[in-house]
């Protein structure tokens, strides 16, 4: 779900308070969480802590790109790699324990994305596709290490070429551990931000959502012929839980 519709939800609440402000002496609710005093501060914190999750959202979005741009090259250049080995005289006992890391390293080059399942709203299933997705980039990289050992420690391998010389790759490995760790740091402010969001917009009894609920069957209550209900009937609250 895009931030559209978090933003969606404050607006329309934003929205009722005006309508409710405009009533006067009417609008008397008997729960204090519809009071305008109430609504004000909720609009102000849940405004607040969208804005401070954007600004955590973005960090996280360019280390997680930047990581996925320096992966993208490593299947390829793998592949090289075992090609120049299979040519420099090893033995194909050799060959078949490096094309083992290989395989492992070329395995998958991200993680598929985990989308949340709307039958638990209390879990956030696609936190697991930032798991899954740091949990791939740490084992391809740890496999990475593995073959550049086997790699030195052969006698055979030797290429004349720069980029396939086990120093290169060391260095290689040196810069996708710098992204993947990168990404995890950007990550955990941002997943914090997210619970702060969750709780202005999404708490039990609390958010945005509830509140712009308890606000429509309070003025429900005035009669669906009133004006005040067809001025607000159409404001909707939709829970979208643990949405990035």
């Amino acid at each position: 779900m895009s931030e559209q519709g978090h933003a969606k939800n404050l607006e329309n609440l934003t929205k009722g308070r005006g309508f409710a402000a405009g009533w006067g002496a009417k609008y008397a609710p008997s729960n204090p969480v519809l009071s305008l005093e109430n609504i004000d501060k909720l609009i102000t914190d849940a405004r607040a802590a969208m804005n401070d999750l954007q600004e955590t959202r973005t960090p996280y979005r360019n280390a997680t790109a930047a990581a996925e741009d320096a992966f993208a090259p490593l299947n390829r250049l793998i592949t090289r790699v075992m090609k120049a080995l299979k040519v420099s005289g090893a033995p194909d006992s050799v060959i078949a324990d490096a094309d083992t890391y290989a395989r492992k390293i070329r395995g998958r080059s991200s993680s598929p994305a985990v989308k949340d399942d709307p039958l638990t709203p209390n879990v956030d299933e696609s936190e697991k596709s930032h798991s899954a997705s740091q949990m791939s980039r740490t084992q391809r990289v740890e496999n990475l290490d593995a073959l550049i050992l086997m790699l030195d420690s052969n006698g055979f391998y030797n290429p004349n070429e720069t980029e396939l010389k086990t120093a290169t790759l060391r260095d290689v490995s040196t810069d996708l551990k710098a992204k993947k760790d990168t990404v995890q740091t950007a990550f955990v402010p941002f997943s914090n931000k997210l619970v702060v969001r969750d709780k202005f917009l999404y708490g039990k009894g609390t958010g945005v959502v509830d509140v712009g609920r308890f606000f429509k069957g309070y003025v429900e209550s005035f009669g669906r012929d009133s004006a005040e209900w067809n001025q607000i009937k159409d404001l909707e609250f939709k829970e979208y839980k643990r949405r990035r």
